[in-house]
């Protein structure tokens, strides 16, 4: 966006000025042009001047409208610029609806100040623009209206106002009000502190928020402090558009290590051994909604601190939310804000924002019960495939298996039982993110089971070894939804062994590649066995979800969601339904697994024809097999011989098979085909030996955990 600077009065003197030339330079062209006509002479020099006259017209139509805008601005008592002694400096924008916007964008500041002054008719009238906070020039002038201290202080006056008309029993419309205001404010303060929207401030407004972030303030005789306020438009945030990097460095991360300073002491006492005694929580740094006790209508979806009539004590009351809660809801949108605030070792610190979330502070997750921001951040930061991602998550693997240790332990009777009940609680919240993680990083774990250098490595650079591998997948597995992610992940890498080996040499060692892959499913399953075990369930409850969560691990994998689903959903979905389009091998197989599969899902064959879990997993094996074999079209004489006279050949001797395409779009013939492709691919005989592989990494993984087998 640019501007031009104008300094009353002499602007508008300008602009007479010009608009007189205009038309004295017209005239003079015109009296020109008759006097070099009449007398015969050439009349370029009047069209010369003729065009220098239009010129000028068109400058000074173009002052005259930066003229409105200004006497716009002074209707408005709107100044956007800096005083000079003779007078103030106005920048007014080049266009119209730039200006529009600013006007907006000041107007909605001097609302949002007169809220904040406790005029009650102001929100009403902030609401107004809320539609308005995507545009730049709004943003920018509403936020240099504010300034960082406004932009501290409003939501603290939104919350206090909202306090007064619980306590007055007439919460509805002032709360609806504020929410649409507290957007407003999320909204500009996004777009205004990320580098690469146009809305940006500066730099030196991101060190402002900091600033005021650790000053403290006062609102109706209740004082806190700037982040506690902050913290209410970060909480506002619905992701579009998402906090930046940016501003996760300077302001989110300096608002973690601003808690720890304020807090580190209390919570110290909370664990020595009086604290333990009576029992003490580590009671986080609240938001100012908690603190006054009107989280339920300033965030709906948050727990309630519960009627603002009543006076506050965070000592006893739990429920609302933390600022580190509302910060990581604003980071969670964006995978590199929230590995902004993870992936970073503050000065002065031994250990990262990612570890100290994960130990020193975990406890503190429990006071208000709301751990989803967190959780959601953390899933967000670790399931790219990007480096950050991938250190993201060896990092949780490695400060997650020191904490499973204290959780999980052999009993008296050689079975794994839950020793630290609290701990484990606490670690709860974690396993699904966790899951998801180790999911999107199933190489990985696949790679700590298989080999010497491809799995997750600890502080010492080594490989992690596998019975720390195995307790932290108990803990993980505990979360149903974990589990049915880290099963598909592995099918999904399961299928590619096998087109790998039917690429390699036409799955001549197919039956080689896929012990490996029996041994980490039988690593996976064990331990979603083990976990819920552990949690009192009966043998039998145990034996019936190993299937039900193989089979939901079966419906993930070609989901929307799934890595089939989303590849047939996709690229090769579009090239089905192209006539006469060439399907490679890689992208034929997986089409034929997924139709296989969800096929197998949606008819209940993968779960009713299979008596344990290991059998499911050899049905997956087949599938996949047959797949590859259809994929590689290698037929022997016989099949072929076999397949005349069916819907999915073309006549001659042999025939020859249809295209996919037309395979496909026929369900009858879809059925008849990959009947007839089960038959005569050699699965039996490949698999026959599978059961007992993962019958042997079962027993490995009582092995690891110290435990008997049962």
């Amino acid at each position: 966006m640019s501007f031009t600077g104008v300094k009353l009065p002499e602007f508008d003197t300008l602009v007479a000025r010009h608009t007189a030339a205009a038309m004295q330079i017209e005239e003079l062209a015109s009296l020109l042009y008759g006097e070099l006509n009449g007398a015969g002479l050439d009349t370029a020099p009047a069209e010369r001047i003729r065009k220098l006259a239009a010129q000028v017209g068109q400058e000074a139509e173009d002052l005259r409208k930066r003229q409105r805008i200004v006497r716009e601005m002074e209707r408005l008592k709107i100044s956007i610029g800096p005083p000079v002694a003779t007078g103030t400096l106005i920048a007014v924008p080049d266009s119209l609806p730039q200006a529009q916007g600013i006007l907006d964008g000041a107007a909605a500041a001097k609302a949002a100040k007169a809220a904040a002054a406790g005029d009650k008719n102001a929100l009403k009238q902030l609401q107004a623009y809320a539609s308005k906070a995507r545009d730049a020039g709004f943003v920018k002038a509403f936020l240099s209206q504010l300034g960082a201290k406004g932009v501290t202080e409003v939501p603290a006056a939104i919350a206090a106002q909202l306090r007064a008309a619980a306590s007055a029993g007439n919460a509805g419309q002032t709360s609806k009000e504020a929410r649409e205001a507290m957007r407003l404010l999320a909204t500009a303060l996004a777009k205004g502190t990320n580098p690469r929207d146009p809305a940006y401030m500066d730099d030196c407004f991101l060190n402002e928020l900091v600033k005021h972030g650790r000053s403290e303030f006062k609102v109706n005789g209740v004082s806190y402090y700037g982040y506690q306020a902050q913290a209410l438009i970060w909480r506002a945030s619905e992701g579009k558009p998402p906090f930046s990097e940016k501003f996760m460095q300077v302001v989110g991360r300096d608002a973690i290590v601003f808690e720890k300073e304020k807090f580190q002491d209390r919570w110290k006492a909370s664990k020595d051994a009086i604290g333990s005694a009576l029992g003490s929580k580590q009671m986080p740094m609240a938001d100012l909604a908690t603190v006054l006790g009107v989280t339920q209508w300033m965030t709906p979806g948050t727990p309630s601190m519960g009627s603002a009539k009543q006076p506050v004590d965070e000592s006893r009351k739990r429920l609302g939310s933390a600022v580190i809660d509302d910060l990581f809801h604003a980071a969670a949108s964006d995978a590199k804000a929230s590995q902004a605030l993870l992936n970073h070792k503050p000065a002065g610190w031994k250990q990262s924002v990612l570890s100290y979330m994960l130990t020193d502070r975990l406890g503190a997750f429990q006071f208000h019960g709301n751990t989803d921001p967190f959780g959601q951040a953390l899933r967000k930061a670790l399931v790219g495939r990007d480096p950050v991602s991938l250190a993201l998550t060896t990092e949780a693997v490695n400060t997650l298996k020191e904490q499973a240790k204290k959780v999980f332990a052999a009993d008296s009777s050689g079975k794994l039982s839950i020793t630290d009940r609290k701990l484990f609680d606490q670690l709860s919240f974690l396993r699904h993110p966790m899951g998801s993680a180790l999911a999107a990083h199933i190489d990985q774990v696949y790679g700590t089971y298989e080999t010497k250098s491809g799995g997750f490595l600890g502080p010492d650079k080594r490989q992690i070894n596998k019975a720390d591998m195995d307790r932290l997948l108990v803990l993980v597995s505990g979360d149903r939804d974990a589990a049915t992610e880290l099963q598909a992940a592995e099918a999904a890498h399961m299928l590619e062994t096998i087109n790998d080996s039917f690429k390699a040499n036409g799955g001549k060692e197919v039956d080689s590649a896929l012990r490996p892959e029996a041994r980490v499913f039988g690593h996976l399953v064990e331990a979603r066995r083990l976990a819920l075990l552990a949690n009192a369930w009966s043998d039998e409850q145990a034996r019936k979800d190993a299937k039900d969560t193989i089979n939901a691990a079966f419906a993930f994998l070609v989901g929307p969601t799934g890595q089939l689903g989303t590849k047939v959903a996709g690229e090769i979905g579009g090239q089905v339904a192209e006539k006469g389009a060439e399907i490679g091998f890689d992208k034929l197989a997986a089409l034929a697994a997924e139709r296989m599969i969800k096929l197998g899902v949606t008819s209940g064959e993968a779960l009713n024809t299979a008596n344990n879990q290991n059998e499911m997993i050899v049905w997956l094996m087949k599938s996949g097999i047959t797949s590859a074999k259809i994929a590689a079209g290698d037929w022997p004489r016989a099949a072929m011989r076999a397949a005349e006279n069916t819907r999915f050949v073309t006549g001659g001797h042999p025939p020859t098979i249809k295209p996919i395409q037309e395979i496909v779009a026929d369900p009858v013939t879809f059925d008849q085909f990959m009947k007839w492709a089960r038959r005569y691919t050699d699965i039996e005989e490949i698999t026959s030996n599978l059961h007992d592989t993962m019958n042997t990494a079962t027993d490995t993984v009582h092995g690891n955990l110290g435990i008997n087998k049962y």
